[in-house]
C-alpha cells in the first residue's frame, strides 16, 4: 500500500512537471535492441507490399528500438506512419534526461515516426499493425516500474488495443507465467490469436524467455 502511495505521488509530480534536460544525443548507438526487434518482426510477421502502412508501438519507454521497427515495416511500403505511446514518458534517468527526450533522439531521422506521452486509452486512431512488447499482465512489474496501481488494467487495455487494430498485433510476454495470463486474457475477450511459443534471436539474448502471440483481426 505504501509503495502504491509513493508511486502515485512520484508519477503525479513527473507527469505534471515534465522536467528534462533538452537535446539528448549519443555518439555511438547500441544497435542490438534494434537488430533484435527487426529479427523478431521478420520471424513473426509476413507482410505484402503496400502503399501505406500504419503501426502503433504500445509501451515504448524510451523507444531505443524504434529504428528496428521502422526499417522492418518501411521495406514493405512507400509511406510509413509509426507511432509510439508511453504513459510514463517523463520518467527521468540519472543524467536528468527523460524518456521523452531520449525517444526524440531515436526517432529524429525516421520520417513519419511520432512519440506520444499518453495513455493508450486516449489513442483512437486505427492501425494496420500493433507491436506490444512486455505488457503488464501482473501487478508486481507495474509496481516496480513505479506506476500507480490504477494503471493496472490488462483486460481493458487489451480490449482497447484490439479496437484500434485492422490487421495483426504482435504481443511479446516475459516468462511462461505471463504468457499463460496473456493467453487467458485473449481467450476471455474472444480474440483470435496464434501462439508463437518462445521467441529467440541471435542479436540479443535475455535472461528470461520471451513468448509471442500473433493476434489476427477478425474481418
Amino acid at each position: 500500500m505504501l509503495d502504491n502511495i509513493k508511486n502515485k505521488i512520484d508519477y503525479f509530480i513527473r507527469s505534471h512537471t515534465k522536467f528534462s534536460r533538452k537535446n539528448y544525443s549519443e555518439k555511438e548507438v547500441d544497435e542490438r535492441e534494434n537488430m533484435y526487434v527487426y529479427d523478431i518482426l521478420t520471424q513473426t510477421l509476413g507482410l505484402d507490399r503496400q502503399d501505406k502502412i500504419s503501426v502503433l508501438d504500445i509501451g515504448s519507454k524510451n523507444w531505443a528500438y524504434a529504428k528496428g521497427e521502422y526499417n522492418f515495416f518501411k521495406q514493405y511500403c512507400s509511406f510509413l506512419q509509426l507511432d509510439g505511446v508511453e504513459i510514463d514518458a517523463y520518467r527521468l534517468y540519472s543524467n536528468f534526461y527523460s524518456r521523452y527526450e531520449v525517444a526524440k533522439f531515436y526517432i529524429k531521422d525516421l520520417e513519419g515516426a511520432n512519440y506520444y506521452a499518453d495513455n493508450l486509452l486516449n489513442i483512437n486512431k486505427k492501425y494496420d499493425y500493433i507491436v506490444w512488447l512486455l505488457p503488464f499482465v501482473t501487478e508486481y512489474p507495474l509496481q516496480k516500474w513505479g506506476l500507480p496501481k490504477e494503471f493496472f488494467m490488462p483486460e481493458k487495455l487489451l480490449k482497447h488495443a484490439y479496437t484500434l487494430l485492422q490487421k495483426e498485433m504482435l504481443i511479446i510476454n516475459q516468462g511462461a507465467e505471463e504468457a499463460e495470463i496473456q493467453k487467458a486474457l485473449l481467450e476471455k475477450l474472444n480474440i483470435r490469436y496464434k501462439f508463437l511459443g518462445i521467441l529467440t534471436s541471435k542479436a540479443l539474448k535475455y535472461q528470461n524467455e520471451r513468448y509471442g502471440f500473433l493476434v489476427i483481426k477478425n474481418q
